[in-house]
């Protein structure tokens, strides 16, 4: 009988030797992390100030692109080869600049330039929606509109309102459309002063001024204005007055005599059809109208209505930077934006509007 050999005792395994600790990791790896990140932060600013620097220079220089290159344009209405433009007159007229550093005034000038230049587009379209303003600003505007017009016909549409310095620059169109319920009219002149020396008295406070002549502290709020003064004034909103008489005698084919006999020249507000009815406005109507209108006038037929806008490009996305750079950086966060219209200075203005 085999006989099975005896068992061999197994041999216990070792135990493993314990992990060595882990290394120490060096905080020089965090160090030059941070220090790269700063580097390429540096790198980027200097780059974006280059940019600025180069853009701003490029704007002072006359060096930016032609109007047509800075204005977008939005379809409305598709439709032939040619177009009609649309382009938005909106807001309080004021030359002061805007965020963007340009004013109203110039970004409407840049995109009726956009429009006169476009050889497609035949006919202009301006919808006006201001209670007017600057007695200055709303001339220049007129003078854009009857520059474009002696090119292509452009009708004036008024929405909501186009009163005071909104109807004189519409004045400058070959034809003026209103909505039945539009606002407008308010053809005059107003100029204002803020007295506040009664207060100024109960506060204990008082002013000291040193004039060169008497009518250097025209208007001061501190005093009253004596009766030469008050002729004066007079006689700068007769001016200013006259001047907006005219404007709308040779648009509307008026004498000066019969509007100064008018009551629609008094400084009130009427209606779209109010001022149909006295000869102010040249027809009723819609937004589509005005546009039948323009093609009618230009002697086309189913156009494509293009809205135009002002582009915003690089440059102007970094305008606080280069007002930074400058050491001013301006940010507006009121809610109406509207802009600086000082006392003292005469306005087309319906003001009630604002």
């Amino acid at each position: 009988m085999n006989q099975q050999p005896p068992p061999v005792p197994s041999t216990p395994t070792p135990a493993a030797p314990p992990a060595p600790p882990p290394p120490r990791r060096s905080p020089w790896g965090w160090i030059f992390g941070i220090l790269f990140a700063g580097t390429g932060a540096v790198v980027l600013l200097f780059i974006i100030f280059i940019i600025v620097s180069v853009g701003a220079a490029m704007r002072e220089s006359g060096g930016m692109a032609s109007n047509a290159r800075n204005v977008h344009e939005q379809i409305v209405r598709e439709g032939g080869r040619d177009k009609i433009a649309h382009i938005d007159l909106e807001g309080v007229i004021s030359a002061s600049a805007n965020r963007g550093g340009r004013s109203m005034v110039e970004e409407f000038s840049r995109r009726l330039n956009a429009a006169v230049e476009d050889e497609r587009v035949r006919g202009i379209v301006v919808r006006i929606n201001s209670p007017g303003g600057e007695v200055t600003a709303s001339d220049r505007l007129h003078h854009m509109l009857r520059r474009a017009d002696a090119r292509k016909p452009v009708v004036a549409y008024m929405d909501t309102i186009a009163a005071s310095g909104g109807y004189y620059a519409a004045c400058g169109s070959r034809h003026l459309m209103a909505h039945p319920t539009t606002l407008t009219g308010s053809i005059g002149v107003i100029m204002q002063s803020i007295k506040y020396g009664e207060m100024l008295d109960k506060l204990g406070l008082d002013f000291e001024i040193y004039k060169s002549g008497e009518m250097k502290d025209l208007l001061s709020g501190t005093r009253e204005t004596r009766p030469d003064e008050i002729e004066l004034v007079n006689e700068l909103v007769g001016e200013t007055y006259d001047r907006f008489l005219s404007i709308v005698a040779e648009n509307r084919g008026k004498s000066l005599t019969e509007l100064r006999g008018s009551p629609f020249t008094d400084g009130r507000i009427f209606s779209g059809r109010q001022g149909l009815d006295g000869g102010f406005i040249d027809s009723n109507g819609f937004i589509d109208d005005a546009y039948a209108k323009a093609a009618e006038l230009a002697g086309v037929t189913d156009p494509t209505v293009v809205r135009y806008r002002t582009r915003q490009g690089l440059f102007d996305l970094f305008d606080p930077l280069a007002q930074a750079g400058a050491g001013k950086v301006e940010i507006d966060v009121s809610e109406r934006l509207l802009p600086h219209l000082r006392s003292g200075v005469p306005l087309y203005l319906y003001p009630d509007a604002l």
